[in-house]
């Protein structure tokens, strides 16, 4: 025979929603402190990769400079043909 539904069952019911609910709160919290720590360090992990792509850059430009000189060297050296 099924229990029968009581006041004192639904309020303990209730209680124990109750309690739990309370948790939901303390746990989004945690959720959104690792959520900022994930959006700072993949805004750190872009800054790095901005200055890696300026360094890469630079040296493309400079191995560009030290090509062409090369290139003049050796026409005037007479080494390749003008």
């Amino acid at each position: 025979m099924p229990d029968e539904v009581t006041n004192d069952l639904i309020y303990t019911i209730l209680q124990k929603i109750q309690t739990q609910l309370s948790s939901i709160p303390i746990k989004l919290g945690d959720i959104e402190g690792r959520l900022s720590s994930l959006e700072e360090s993949s805004s750190s992990m872009s800054a790095r990769i901005a200055s890696v792509e300026v360094t890469v850059s630079g040296t493309h430009k400079r191995i560009d400079r030290i090509d062409h000189r090369l290139d003049r060297i050796e026409t005037r050296l007479g080494l390749i043909d003008a």
